[in-house]
């Protein structure tokens, strides 16, 4: 059992401080002490929140009064001097010019090529509304995000305190690293953006925003929002305000339906804008509401700009039909009355907004190369889709400076969208991650836009795509928990990996990572059941089969007697998730056996480009959804499928002349390596190693239709719920000699063509099953992805 107050102090002396803290609060979760508590407070002293750390170490005392380190650090506090809060001097020094955003430097103004990255809040554990960062982490991050090669950072949102503070330090220490700040805004009620309610909420965020950055806010405790005294004035290192979001289809659409599409004009201060749609006027007057509040409050205004993407861009698709027209065309009628999100039917063109003074506007686009798939549709014969696109939109919006605000490819093990070049959103390791991002960013570059910044800097557990999210159950849980089969859980070039202090296993031949684990069983020395004496008898002899787990993944070790040679030897693992009294009892490959137990999946280990894992039918989740029905049946027909997600519908253009065909990728392929980078075989997305006599597998907790493995719940979809709560995993293993006939097993002679089985016989009383507590405080770490330094290469023939 893991000593997790040690480990937190450990954690403290490697200076993880942040880490620390969800080490400590998963102590806690066993039971309260004042030692806990003390760690807590150390942590937070280290990363700068003394009012939190002092808060810990009282709730020490009152645990235990007679706790000498929270005494001492009570004392330490109380003699601390109250720092002084530096002043600023606020100064706009960019301003949006001709085709670039320019930055006054030494009074004179320059080109400024915007080489970004977009910073989230949700560390593993927490949503971002709880705000979990520390000010100490910012500083380690800046300086590691300045030594990639980016000038700048985008935030989403108002963050606490210490951020401010972090980059106001960090510039005025000698770094060079720009704000582009965001204000998020949810959307409006009933589609109304001029309603009066909203209009309020909007104003004070743009405010709030304004007056953070400027240092001169106080902001109360409030649910899901940052509190605290802002005081440190970081206005000179501001590039510019970031307003809203990817803006749905629907809600524009509705907004100017509700107002006629009245096509108007409107002049403010500091924006103009002509022959606008009731939205476009809308988002001009927000924009131009912040450089006036800015200019009339502080004495300058920064540029600004208002969040887009291809879903609402000027530009015409036409192989991108809507929904219902495509349902149509098949016979299927439709609810005409009911709005879908359909990425062609509304535009928002931000080209129409004009600069009349102050600080100026500029276009901002999120644009990733796989979505929408008019990206790679709209012309087949295009083998440079993404370039095209950029291309389009940069001549539509003419010397208007063009920022691409998001783009980037995930290195999670699942593609969940299409691309034509390969470019998919996921299916990449963390190498082919940083070669991607970096031709984007190329492209972004040669097409003369103003900048682009890449999504994202770390890893964000919360975080669902739309394939894999009705899966990810109870969804309040995300955060508790790694997947890595979910793309948008993996964007970031810092990886927030399961456990501390580093990976539970590497999958590299490594003995003392599997000391920890728990024996599920061991035979003793001897033979296999069946021998065919030609020499690979020991490889086919089963030793040992031993498991463990960590946030993300389910671990398992094969033992053999003798080096694995999968041309005389292969092997089955058979995996009950549910219980014994469901699933599938015969295994495939013609070994002619039956499990003692239903088994939701079965691991086939054939060797590198064979190796795969299948799941019982009717435990698809591709081949049952919508049924009603995804739970594993008991059957003895040996009916295992592979798995199967679709990531690209079938799309039909506008005018119903083509077809574009759907998108189907497989989950069920082991892709073999080491997670040891200082291996030649690296590759971040292994699933299975083999050395000698091991053989070692790392399986996501979603390819095993575990939907939150912290409160053990798997998948089980039928009329009562969704989920069920599993009581652990049962393994069982058997080895064969391959006929060299296609998958199929070579013939004993008996009645099973198996050689050797774990248990011994397959006896049902034998059978073992793991099981793990669960947590609500997940444990991990932090390290830069080998995309860090493949994209930083990149960065560096970018100038800026």
């Amino acid at each position: 059992m893991t000593d997790y107050l040690h480990l937190g102090f450990s954690a403290l002396q490697r200076g993880d401080c942040q880490e620390a803290l969800n080490i400590f609060r998963r102590a806690q979760e066993g039971q309260l002490s004042a030692r806990s508590f003390v760690g807590l407070g150390e942590a937070w002293y280290r990363l700068g929140d003394l009012p939190t750390a002092r808060w810990a170490f009282h709730k020490a005392l009152a645990l235990d009064p007679a706790e000498r380190d929270a005494t001492r650090w009570v004392a330490r506090l109380d003699s601390l001097a109250v720092p002084l809060v530096k002043g600023g001097q606020r100064r706009c020094r960019f301003r949006a010019a001709t085709d670039f955003l320019q930055l006054n430097e030494q009074g004179r103004w320059r080109r400024f090529f915007v080489k970004g990255i977009n910073l989230g809040l949700g560390l593993p554990g927490y949503f971002p509304g709880e705000y979990p960062i520390v000010g100490a982490t910012y500083r380690t991050w800046f300086k590691q995000m300045e030594e990639l090669g980016v000038n700048s950072l985008r935030i989403y949102a108002v963050h606490p305190p210490s951020f401010y503070e972090a980059l106001a330090d960090y510039n005025e220490g000698g770094g060079r690293l720009f704000l582009f700040q965001g204000i998020w805004l949810e959307p409006p009620e009933q589609n109304d953006f001029r309603g009066t309610h909203f209009l309020a909420y909007l104003r004070r965020q743009i405010r709030e925003a304004v007056d953070a950055v400027c240092g001169v806010a106080d902001f109360p405790e409030r649910p899901g929002m940052p509190h605290g005294a802002y005081r440190r004035d970081v206005s000179p290192y501001t590039a510019a305000f970031v307003v809203g979001r990817e803006w749905e289809s629907c809600a524009v659409k509705a907004f100017n339906e509700s107002h006629g599409r009245r096509i108007g004009s409107w002049r403010g201060s500091f924006l103009e804008i002509a022959d606008g749609s009731p939205f476009e006027v809308w988002a001009t007057e927000c924009c131009d509401y912040l450089q006036d509040y800015e200019q009339s409050r502080f004495g300058c205004c920064h540029p600004v700009t208002i969040i887009n993407w291809p879903t609402l861009d000027p530009l015409a698709h036409p192989s991108e039909s809507t929904y219902e027209q495509g349902l149509r065309w098949q016979g299927i009628e439709v609810d005409s009355g009911t709005c879908s999100e359909n990425e062609d039917v509304e535009s928002f063109d931000p080209a129409k907004i004009v600069t009349r003074q102050g600080g100026g506007f500029f276009a901002s686009y999120h644009v990733y190369p796989y979505y929408p798939d008019f990206l790679n549709n709209d012309d087949p014969t295009d083998h440079h889709p993404y370039r095209s696109y950029l291309q389009r939109l940069k001549d539509h919006h003419g010397r208007q400076p063009v920022v691409i605000a998001e783009f980037g490819v995930p290195s999670s093990r699942e593609p969940t969208h299409w691309q034509k070049n390969g470019w998919h959103h996921g299916g990449h390791n963390d190498a082919a991650q940083g070669e991607i991002n970096g031709r984007l960013m190329t492209d972004i570059r040669d097409v003369g836009m103003a900048g682009g910044m890449l999504f994202s800097w770390f890893d964000e557990w919360f975080k669902r795509n739309w394939v894999f999210y009705p899966y990810e159950l109870p969804a309040d849980r995300n955060p508790c928990w790694f997947n890595l089969q979910d793309a948008e859980q993996c964007y970031g070039l810092l990886a927030a990996y399961p456990g501390y202090p580093g990976k539970l296993t590497n999958l590299a031949g490594n003995r003392d990572e599997w000391r920890s684990a728990e024996v599920l069983y061991e035979q003793p020395a001897g033979g296999p059941a069946v021998a065919f004496n030609d020499g690979n008898d020991p490889a086919r002899t089963l030793r040992r089969l031993s498991a463990q787990h960590d946030e993300g993944f389910f671990y398992l070790l094969l033992e053999t007697a003798g080096p694995i040679d999968f041309r005389r030897s292969n092997f089955l693992l058979g995996l009950d998730t549910c219980g014994a009294a469901t699933g599938e009892t015969r295994l495939p490959c013609g070994v002619n056996a039956w499990s003692p137990l239903g088994l939701s999946f079965v691991i086939h280990l054939a060797g590198e480009g064979q190796s795969r894992i299948l799941v019982c039918r009717s435990y698809d989740k591709y081949l049952n959804e919508g049924t009603g029905a995804v739970a594993p049946r008991r059957s003895d027909l040996g009916e295992w499928v592979m798995m199967q997600n679709i990531t690209n519908h079938r799309r039909i253009s506008k005018d119903g002349s083509r077809f574009y065909p759907a998108r189907v990728f497989s989950m069920s392929g082991l892709r073999f390596g080491s997670l040891d980078p200082r291996r030649s075989d690296y590759d971040s997305l292994a699933d299975c190693h083999v050395s000698g006599t091991m053989i070692e597998l790392r399986l996501p907790w979603g390819l095993l239709n575990i939907t939150d493995p912290s409160s053990r719940q798997a998948l089980w979809i039928d009329p009562a719920g969704k989920t069920r709560t599993t009581t652990g995993i049962a393994v069982i293993a058997g080895s064969f000699s391959p006929s060299g006939k296609g998958l199929q097993a070579r013939t004993t002679g008996l009645e099973s063509n198996l050689t050797d089985t774990l248990p011994s016989g397959f006896g049902v009383s034998a059978v073992r099953r793991y099981q793990w507590a669960g947590w609500s405080h997940p444990l991990y770490h932090t390290y830069l992805k080998r995309s860090y330094d493949v994209y930083r290469a990149a960065l560096a023939l970018i100038a800026e």
